[in-house]
């Protein structure tokens, strides 16, 4: 049987841990909004090739902030802590900084980034996490779920500038190529051997299904914080 002092000494350690992964979360999270609000403010050409704003980005922060967790549970939690902080930094700086037609359009941008972020925070976190304690399939599914996303933002948002890049005009393509590279690389790189057939197999179904969704739910999203 642990004696008190024992027991106080492994609730504070648990404590300390706990701790120091929500600011963790936050710094990193509020890291990320705050290189969006500056982006934002510096304009083109750096909104199209500094990578912040798109949604890759913020899939690969929640799934960084989800290896860095003891359980995948508590990855999910990370991640979704996360990109919270990522939104309400760059709220907090708007606010703070710019005003008129920006100020306006923060709102519309919380709500959008705020569902990416309820929505993307958990499931990528905890792929984070299944992807650093897990083992075999477990793993390559996790890793297929980033790697779905990075691609399918990159395709359907990039495949037509793709075709006719022009790095004067719109050098944000080749940011996209290089998502959709990474996207594609990704089993490869962070897989065994034995399971990045099982990590493709699925990027392809997980892909297909991304590439489906991801803009009728853009567009909604955005449809939707007009309204309000």
């Amino acid at each position: 049987m642990e004696t008190p002092s024992v027991q106080v000494s492994s609730s504070l350690v648990f404590g300390a841990r706990v701790a120091r992964g929500l600011v963790t979360s936050i710094l990193c999270g509020a890291a990320l909004g705050a290189a969006a609000w500056l982006v934002d403010r510096l304009g083109f050409p750096w909104t199209g090739v500094i990578p912040v704003n798109l949604i890759g980005s913020w899939l690969a922060v929640a799934f960084v902030l989800g290896t860095t967790a003891r359980t995948p549970a508590t990855g999910a939690l990370r991640g979704l802590i996360g990109l919270l902080a990522a939104v309400v930094a760059y709220c907090i700086l708007v606010a703070l900084f710019d005003g008129g037609i920006r100020a306006v359009g923060a709102s519309n941008a919380a709500f959008v980034w705020g569902t990416v972020a309820l929505l993307a925070g958990p499931c990528l976190g905890l792929a984070g996490g299944v992807w650093r304690h897990g083992a075999g399939r477990s793993r390559a599914l996790a890793v297929a779920v980033l790697a779905a996303g990075l691609i399918a933002e990159a395709l359907v948002f990039g495949s037509g500038r793709l075709l006719h890049v022009d790095v004067v005009v719109d050098p944000g393509a080749l940011v996209l190529g290089a998502e959709l590279v990474l996207g594609l690389a990704l089993p490869v790189l962070l897989l065994r051997g034995g399971e990045r057939l099982t990590g493709y197999v699925a990027l392809a179904v997980f892909g297909a299904l991304a590439f489906l969704v991801i803009e009728p739910v853009t567009a909604l999203l955005r449809t939707l914080a007009d309204t309000f």
